[in-house]
């Protein structure tokens, strides 16, 4: 499999499949795709029909509330030979971000493609919503994820007990983070400053991947 992001200033995922892989992509993202690519539409989410019918509706249950569609596109090349598609998010750019068994939190409805299929969960926790990022989604899974963002993204990694304050409208993603490093800094002073009344304060160890332009702008769900 062979996974290129292409373009100025818009960009596209192109995808080569060799004879037997598959690629998970988010319905409505298909720019184009090789004819010869079998398409199955599976439901999204942690769920499985393996697990029985309450396993399969809890999935599709999260999936819906994570803001994702409740539905998935598997891409699969039966054929003999490689197959190309190209694939695009709601924004002009495109984020990769490789995952080892890490716990990635990502703004919802952000989840556009996997070189695997992963789970998407809404974020629900009270330690979680007091950070604020209860209704972000959480993403589990090995793959690489491809997400949405307002062009290229600023990417901190922080070491331990490291700290830093970021506008939650310019979150992308955390990568290694739980909700325990995550805290809302509430300060009506933020206001007067012109950064809201809130801020996330965010502690290390871990990665952040921030849009340098607001997410919220473009793409609320």
């Amino acid at each position: 499999m062979n996974c290129k992001i292409v373009g100025y200033e818009y960009k596209t995922l192109e995808v080569t499949l060799s004879p037997g892989e598959s690629f998970y992509a988010e319905r409505g993202s298909i720019v184009y795709v090789d004819e010869a690519l079998q398409r199955d539409v599976e439901f999204n989410g942690s769920g499985s029909s393996n697990g029985g019918l309450g396993s399969l509706l809890g999935g599709v249950l999260k999936s819906a509330l994570a803001g994702e569609s409740i539905l998935i596109i598997r891409f699969y090349n039966p054929t003999n030979t490689e197959r190309k598609m190209v694939l695009s998010g709601s924004c002009c750019a495109l984020v990769p971000i490789r995952l080892q068994g890490e716990n990635l939190i990502c703004r919802r409805g952000h989840y556009v493609a996997s070189t695997n299929k992963i789970n998407l969960n809404l974020n629900i926790s009270l330690q979680g919503l007091l950070g604020g990022v209860g209704l972000f989604q959480k993403i589990d899974g090995n793959a690489t994820v491809f997400l949405d963002s307002l062009g290229s993204p600023i990417e901190k990694i922080l070491g331990n007990g490291e700290t830093i304050e970021i506008d939650e409208n310019h979150i992308v993603a955390f990568k290694g983070f739980s909700p325990s490093q995550i805290q809302a800094g509430w300060s009506v002073g933020n206001v007067f400053r012109g950064e809201g009344l809130s801020l996330m304060k965010v502690t290390g160890p871990g990665k952040v991947y921030l849009s340098p332009l607001p997410m919220i702008v473009y793409k609320n769900n």
